[in-house]
């Protein structure tokens, strides 16, 4: 794994919103399932960090997957989190343009067949 690689299973191991400075750029532009404007700087995705982690305090997110090119990278992953006291998961894919090692740009697709039985 890349470095960047690296630090990104490391956040989603244990994920913070305080910490996402440490693969986030302060200008990041977060595209993100179901929010129909881009999110822009690092307090929106602070906030979204916060809400997933306030919605599924034990959410944790594993790479199955990842390829860089220059300063493009994908990362698929497998989430899985407590939800009504049952297990549950679901797969993703995060595209994220990098600057100096932080994601500037970043789309995030996931199926959320794993996440309704958690609404319901």
């Amino acid at each position: 794994m890349n470095d960047f690689v690296e630090r990104w299973a490391a956040f989603w191991a244990a994920p913070d919103p305080d910490a996402v400075h440490a693969i986030a750029d302060e200008r990041i532009v977060l595209r993100y399932p179901g929010v129909s404007e881009p999110m822009t700087g690092i307090d929106a995705w602070k906030e979204r960090v916060g809400s997933i982690v306030e919605r599924f305090p034990d959410v944790r997110l594993d790479v199955t997957y990842h390829a860089t090119v220059d300063d493009l990278c994908f990362i698929s992953w497998r989430a899985s989190a407590t939800s009504q006291g049952r297990p549950i998961s679901w797969e993703g894919t995060d595209r994220m343009l990098l600057r100096d090692g932080r994601v500037i740009d970043s789309m995030v697709a996931f199926d959320t067949s794993g996440l309704r039985p958690a609404a319901a």
